[in-house]
């Protein structure tokens, strides 16, 4: 597992969205999945943040799957 920034991992979940609106999807869909967002900010996550650790990215996976 490796780091990813945010942008990077919401056109893995929506290939065919811009930019923009797959970065957006995939906010709401971390915030939407309490389990996955508590997870998110004990591993450290804070809103705003681009990058995902190793382990977050894990997280997203093992919540949403791997896209």
């Amino acid at each position: 597992m490796q780091a990813l920034s945010l942008k990077e991992l919401s056109l893995m979940y929506f290939p065919t969205s811009s930019v923009k609106s797959a970065g957006t999807q995939l906010k709401r869909w971390l915030r939407y999945n309490t389990a996955l967002w508590d997870d998110l900010a004990v591993s450290g996550y804070r809103n705003g943040q681009r990058l995902l650790t190793p382990r977050q990215v894990a997280l997203v996976f093992h919540y949403l799957g791997e896209p």
